[in-house]
């Protein structure tokens, strides 16, 4: 299945060179989890990052669907 991985600020070192911008397309495996497609590249999936799938937060084991767009970028502390 095609899905879109976007990653941001300091995780677009982990694109591959073929990405545009911040974001690319790639096929996984049905009933993969965010962590199988972050894991290769890898982006922490751990408390580090903030894992979005469709605009809403997500945990790192949710199976992605057909179409869906998973975006990960580091969190931020502030005060």
């Amino acid at each position: 299945m095609r899905i879109t991985l976007k990653l941001f600020a300091t995780f677009r070192r982990y694109l591959p060179p073929q990405a545009q911008g911040s974001a690319f397309e790639l096929d996984v495996p049905s009933g993969a989890c965010v962590a199988d497609v972050l894991d290769p590249f890898a982006v922490p999936t751990d408390g580090a990052a903030v894992l979005l799938v469709n605009g809403r937060t997500a945990a790192p084991g949710q199976v992605l669907e057909e179409g869906d767009a998973l975006a990960a970028f580091p969190a931020m502390a502030g005060g």
